[in-house]
């Protein structure tokens, strides 16, 4: 137990501690669907290169095969499925942490990328989804004569 505070901004910042525990707890509850799964939410980074858009996201434990990539105008859909496996029905965990069941992630995709030449990878846990520049960004922006 952290040690009784005497400044008021010290009461405040354990406050905010105690809070940021309890809206955890709560986001965690949340996240479980109906069957008792929590459901997972892979970390996702986005950055960009001179001649790419990269999309790159944690998915530790998954078969390719459990996994499926799309595009929907100009947004990035990846869905997948990570399966628990089965354990005697007399385990007592200590902790569990690692989280299973099915998730669905989307992502907008700026529009001076080129969505034809996407490529996709899954190497050691993490989907790497590449899109080239679109190198003539006249043909983003045209004037729409009004009639």
């Amino acid at each position: 137990m952290p040690p009784i505070p005497k400044d008021p901004v010290d009461w405040l910042t354990l406050f905010r501690q105690q809070i940021n525990e309890i809206f955890t707890y709560l986001s965690e509850f949340e996240r479980r669907d109906t069957s008792g799964e929590r459901a997972y939410v892979p970390p996702v980074d986005v950055f960009e290169t001179a001649d790419h858009l990269i999309v790159e996201m944690d998915l530790p434990g998954f078969d390719r095969s459990d996994l499926s990539l799309s595009m929907c105008c100009n947004t990035l859909v990846v869905e997948g499925a990570k399966r628990e496996e089965p354990r005697p029905d007399d385990v007592s965990y200590i902790c569990l942490e690692r989280s299973f069941g099915r998730f669905c992630k989307t992502l907008e995709i700026p529009p001076a990328v080129d969505v034809a030449g996407v490529e996709a990878t899954y190497q050691n846990g993490v989907l790497v989804v590449s899109f080239p520049r679109v190198k003539d960004k006249a043909g983003l922006i045209r004037e729409i004569p009004i009639g």
